[in-house]
């Protein structure tokens, strides 16, 4: 089973705010639960590790080159 954290969690995980978080919600892969502006957003593990990884990695290759 995929575990899911909140923004909360992200945020403690990632020393990243919430505002960069609610910026960035568009390209990072989350699940909202429900429709109303204040519905639950959560983000699978897997898929966030796997993105920030993305991330640094062309972020490395920029530097290089």
């Amino acid at each position: 089973m995929q575990r899911f954290i909140s923004k909360k969690e992200l945020v403690e995980k990632t020393g990243v705010s919430l505002g960069t978080i609610n910026n960035k919600l568009e390209e990072l892969p989350h699940i909202k639960w429900g429709n109303s502006r204040n519905a639950r957003v959560l983000f699978p593990v897997n898929e966030i590790e796997k993105y920030f990884e993305d991330v640094s990695l062309k972020n490395k290759k920029s530097l290089d080159d």
